[in-house]
């Protein structure tokens, strides 16, 4: 909210950016952490943040930019090898020479690292670049009956080399030549495949693409939590956000949602009291709202609120399928559930399987309206009043609306 509200970003902007997410990490990270990583990488688009600043928090040091290997040297390309599971990988290591054996042929020098120019333009580290030959039979498919001892030789970095000995290639060789043996001549068929042409054999198995391999070359690297802290750290330490405007930002929030829907209890009794203000509230939302001092938009982008009405005939149901679109000046921090993947694909589909789960069972004939907000609009309900309430105060009235009903999952029981 800080970075959108100084003009460093734009909330799409950081929406773009989880969609880029590989879907592993997608699936896996928390809500927060998607949100990290993006913004992390939109800061390093803008060059607000420099690679070398944000390494500096994930702990990367120069030591990659001494040589470590020499002419003659076996090494052995690295299954997993870089901290950057938290944004889609640009690995300049191809995929079918992962945890392979090789040996050094020639030293090329130093360069600046590839993979971190691809994130905002400029490296913290220049890397080593080795040209490294490989057994071909150990990293390519061919065809049966093929023979020889071609090779291979592939320009790597250090970062995405570790030490082997002539052992461990020799023990690679001879497994090789008995997996390209049982198969009648085919090699180790876990190794990669980076096109799709039919290479001229039947077998029963399935070769990987390249993204998936490489997608398993950062699957066990950089916890996704080290990302938000890392942000955190370097946003305060280039003075983009200071300490104490982001500990006051978070005492607002915390306030807030101890208060938890405050601001919209109180729209809702006054439109339960006053037919006029409900009228208006159904027209033009924000205007309304601000009537009774509340600001209806939210923090991170000029949103417009719209309140959808409970009515006997037709129940509505608020969701966000993209992300978790909320009006929180209304309701304070949206719950875990309704950011969560279970919530955002099933209340589209099968709205009343979840109302169910939520114990709001409705009748056939009530007719069940979901919305789906997407960007620039913010929905809330406005929940049918409980019978027996009649001559209740609107102070009272407020004790027993939910946020809950405001969000549509569940309806107000009547009063006692």
């Amino acid at each position: 909210m800080l970075l959108v509200a100084k003009g460093h970003l734009k909330v799409d902007e950081v929406r773009r950016g989880i969609e880029y997410l590989e879907s592993e990490t997608y699936a896996k990270a928390s809500y927060y952490e998607k949100w990290a990583s993006s913004i992390c990488s939109a800061l390093l688009e803008h060059q607000l943040l420099s690679n070398a600043e944000l390494g500096v928090e994930l702990g990367a040091d120069d030591s990659e930019a001494k040589p470590r290997f020499a002419v003659g040297d076996v090494v052995r390309v690295r299954e997993s090898g870089h901290a950057c599971r938290w944004r889609r990988p640009h690995l300049r290591t191809p995929g079918f020479v992962h945890g392979v054996c090789g040996t050094v042929e020639r030293s090329l020098g130093s360069f600046a690292n590839p993979e971190q120019l691809a994130f905002g333009g400029q490296a913290w580290t220049k890397c080593p670049l080795y040209l490294v030959r490989f057994d071909a039979k150990s990293i390519q498919d061919f065809d049966a009956g093929e023979v020889g001892e071609d090779q291979v030789t592939v320009e790597i970095y250090q970062s995405w080399l570790e030490n082997a000995d002539l052992q461990e290639l020799e023990q690679q060789r001879k497994k090789r030549r008995e997996t390209a043996k049982a198969s009648d001549g085919h090699p180790d068929c876990k190794r990669a495949k980076t096109d799709q042409s039919d290479h001229g054999h039947n077998h029963d198995h399935v070769h990987e693409e390249r993204s998936v391999v490489e997608q398993r070359a950062v699957d066990e690297e950089l916890p996704c939590p080290a990302i938000a802290r890392a942000l955190v750290a370097a946003v305060q330490k280039k003075g983009i956000v200071g300490a104490d405007e982001l500990r006051q930002s978070i005492e607002r929030l915390d306030e807030g949602d101890r208060n938890r829907g405050a601001a919209g209890r109180k729209v809702v009794a006054r439109a339960w009291v006053d037919q006029q203000f409900k009228v208006r509230l159904m027209a033009d939302a924000n205007s309304a709202c601000a009537e009774l001092g509340l600001n209806a938009v939210n923090p991170t982008a000029p949103t417009q609120l719209v309140v959808f009405e409970q009515t006997p005939k037709v129940h509505h149901l608020i969701v966000c399928t993209l992300c978790s679109c909320y009006p929180l000046p209304l309701l304070g921090l949206s719950p875990d559930w309704y950011k969560s993947r279970e919530y955002r694909s099933r209340a589209v589909r099968e709205p009343r399987k979840v109302l169910k789960e939520f114990g709001t069972e409705l009748p056939q004939e009530v007719q069940v309206v979901v919305h789906d907000s997407t960007a620039d609009c913010r929905y809330m309900i406005l929940p049918q009043r409980p019978r027996g309430t009649e001559d209740w105060s609107e102070e009272k009235l407020q004790e027993i609306i939910t946020r809950d009903s405001m969000i549509g999952v569940t309806v107000l029981p009547e009063a006692v």
